[in-house]
């Protein structure tokens, strides 16, 4: 702001520079496709899993309704279907008679080499995902890992008490290390429960915050008074 030759004060405006136009269109560029890229590849995964599970049982609803409603397709029949029949078998697993029909079709496919080890796997991971296990994954912890002084995220699956094997090994947390940025594979290791810290986030924000290689921090509560650190003279 400058003064005129009449007194009156003047507004002097800064051109914007070329550097921070080409700063403003990559922030808006990269602020929409954070926006956009999620939203997309949730939209294609969902579109994938109903197509997938309206192929299984609708080719033959098809040609069954076929000789009945000539030429008429009922996009997502298929899809129902295919839910009722895992809710079937879900109800199935409940009962004894059930339970050994699903235990028996599982030996049988044990028996198959390469079906053996994708079957295993898959199941494994289901199981530590389904919401009867109340205990997986429901905790985020940090660890020293891999040396001292340097700290890892890592999701608690469970505990164990050894004390007949060694003395550390009294009382010990089961932890899932994962990898950047696929959490789906990592490292399952034995820690003492005493050196776990338990960090105050839920698993979504550990999972988006491994991810993301650590560009997605949650927000942590303020710290306490007594929990400050002192500072030395």
């Amino acid at each position: 702001m400058t003064d005129s030759p009449h007194g009156t004060p003047q507004v002097v405006e800064i051109p914007h520079t070329r550097a921070g136009w080409r700063t403003r269109i990559r922030r808006n560029l990269l602020t929409g496709l954070v926006i956009l890229v999620p939203a997309a590849l949730t939209a294609f995964i969902l579109v994938k899993i109903f197509t997938w599970g309206d192929s299984i049982f609708g080719r033959y609803i098809h040609k069954a309704l076929d000789p009945y409603l000539p030429g008429i397709r009922l996009p997502g029949l298929g899809f129902v279907v295919t839910v009722l029949a895992v809710f079937l078998l879900g109800w199935l697993s409940t009962s004894v008679v059930g339970r050994r029909l699903i235990q028996a079709t599982e030996q049988l496919i044990c028996r198959i080499p390469v079906a053996k080890s994708v079957y295993s796997a898959t199941k494994g991971i289901l199981e530590a995902l389904s919401l009867d296990q109340r205990e997986a994954f429901k905790r985020v912890v940090l660890i020293e890992y891999p040396k001292q002084n340097l700290y890892a995220i890592a999701f608690v699956t469970g505990g164990a008490q050894w004390p007949s094997v060694h003395q550390n090994t009294a009382d010990l947390l089961l932890v899932f290390v994962p990898t950047t940025p696929n959490p789906t594979s990592g490292f399952l290791l034995l820690v003492p429960r005493h050196e776990a810290i338990d960090l105050p986030i839920s698993v979504e924000e550990g999972v988006r915050m491994v991810i993301s290689g650590g560009i997605l921090l949650p927000r942590l509560p303020p710290a306490l008074p007594h929990q400050m650190p002192v500072r030395q003279p």
